[in-house]
């Protein structure tokens, strides 16, 4: 461990449970190392028959219990939906307290959704988050077989008492081909410097402990930082501290079904966000809805929430062009419906939402993929608008009067579109910063691979979070 070989030609390995001759230790192991299953529970049981899932859930169960009875934090990690919840708190069992480490292959989205939150506190409770290294070269954006989403490599060491060290960030513009590239990269890793691999961001442990591991998802870390002011901008506010948001689309498509636009009660709905569909601020519906008949109490109650801004609940990062649009006639669907009463605000909103900042503040806490994510309520709740008193509303009532019949460019096209410019001059009044600083924070979005779907060019040396030199 001290010093590793450089060769792999004498390691060999063999399966714990078809190896007579390996006795697995169950505590003061001085490494872990995995790649633990993603799949959730329900698509795991179809493999099997019905009494031999109930006896899996019987034994995930017990071991569940008996973690929880032993410690109650480790326990609190455990999901029953997903089988990987178990294997963090189960290594942290296996290896020795003073100084174990492990490394384990996860989903780039553990570290940013809301339902990994305590997975994450709890790693950065009992270890020090190293290092996370993400892939965000497009043709292989993962560290495992048979699988299409954004991984991660996440390596956590035990720590003594006392202040951490930032975690490590990595991000790489090209996947390793070959034991001999995967060495000369982690050489290149650990010297701090990645070269031609990639890009390195450091980010304050505090942060880390809080369960903020957003830089995750972006190859320039930089935009984690940005998104880390912008939430703290005391301009701004939570757009849900004021205004009604919801409901959400599965809702919508649990209480309506689609019909023809010519039956009487048929109302119009917004289903598509594709981009070549989305093209202006000004939204025409795509679909039309009835209340099926066994739920018409729930329509009713949806069809009063119905709003003129809308907002989607995903988007393609890559063709996708719309974040925010305003419909003549109050809607909903897969759009979401924020309501605000007065007209004026509901426009300049629209606006805004389609502004840099808000983009970056939606792409900060993805969830399920990178490149097509989806937000919950809560998230959407939480983006952050303009308060009240702040000055900006007129320009940006203003910028939406401008260019809401304009097209707008996908995200990679940003310095050559003229309205996202237009939106982002109004929405830097909004923040109370320079133009510049949106303009360079709208290049550097559009430049990420999650946002081109190609190789991202070599950054250099920028400051990182707290000061410190990527």
């Amino acid at each position: 461990m001290i010093a590793p070989p450089r060769s792999l030609d004498g390691l060999d390995a063999a399966q714990v449970d078809e190896s007579a001759e390996i006795r697995f230790p169950l505590h003061d192991l001085d490494a872990v190392i995995m790649n633990a299953p993603f799949t959730d529970n329900r698509k795991r049981g179809r493999k099997f028959g019905a009494g031999a899932v109930k006896a899996m859930q019987r034994h995930e169960l017990d071991i569940r219990d008996r973690l929880q009875a032993r410690d109650p934090a480790a326990g609190q990690v455990i999901t029953t939906n997903s089988i990987r919840t178990f294997f963090t708190p189960l290594a942290d069992q296996l290896l020795r307290s003073e100084r174990g480490t492990l490394a384990k292959v996860i989903p780039a989205t553990a570290c940013t959704g809301a339902s990994g939150a305590d997975e994450r506190r709890f790693l950065s409770e009992r270890f020090h988050v190293e290092r996370i290294v993400t892939t965000h070269d497009p043709k292989r954006i993962n560290f495992s077989e048979n699988t299409s989403i954004h991984e991660c490599l996440l390596v956590c060491r035990r720590h003594p008492e006392g202040e951490r060290p930032p975690t490590e960030f990595v991000s790489l513009r090209v996947m390793p081909n070959g034991v001999d590239e995967a060495v000369e990269a982690a050489d290149a890793i650990a010297s701090g410097n990645p070269g031609r691999w990639g890009n390195v961001h450091r980010w304050p442990a505090d942060r880390v402990r809080d369960g903020d591991w957003t830089p995750v998802q972006w190859y320039d870390g930089t935009l984690a930082q940005a998104v880390w002011e912008l939430e703290r901008n005391t301009r701004l506010e939570p757009a849900g501290l004021r205004h009604e948001i919801g409901p959400a689309g599965q809702r919508i498509q649990d209480a309506y079904e689609v019909c023809g636009g010519e039956e009487p009660e048929a109302i119009p709905g917004f289903h598509s966000v594709s981009g070549a569909l989305r093209r202006t601020l000004l939204g025409e519906p795509d679909v039309w809805y009835r209340a099926k008949a066994a739920k018409r109490s729930l329509a009713d109650r949806y069809r009063a929430q119905r709003s003129r801004l809308l907002v989607p609940m995903r988007l393609n990062t890559v063709s996708g062009r719309l974040s925010g649009l305003w419909t003549e006639k109050p809607s909903f669907g897969w759009w979401v419906p924020i309501r605000v009463q007065d007209e004026s605000t509901a426009k300049a909103l629209a606006a805004w939402w389609n502004s840099t900042p808000v983009r970056l503040m939606l792409l900060n806490r993805r969830a399920q993929t990178l490149t097509y994510p989806t937000w919950q309520l809560a998230h959407l709740r939480e983006i952050r608008i303009p308060k009240p008193d702040n000055p900006a509303w007129t320009s940006l009532r203003a910028a939406f009067d401008r260019i809401c019949h304009c097209e707008l460019l996908p995200m990679r096209q940003a310095e050559e579109c003229e309205v996202r410019g237009i939106v982002d001059d109004a929405a830097a009044g909004a923040l109370g910063i320079e133009p510049d600083i949106l303009a360079d924070w709208r290049r550097r979005l559009a430049s990420e691979p999650t946002i081109t779907n190609a190789r991202a060019g070599r950054l250099g040396s920028e400051p990182a979070a707290g000061g410190q030199e990527a």
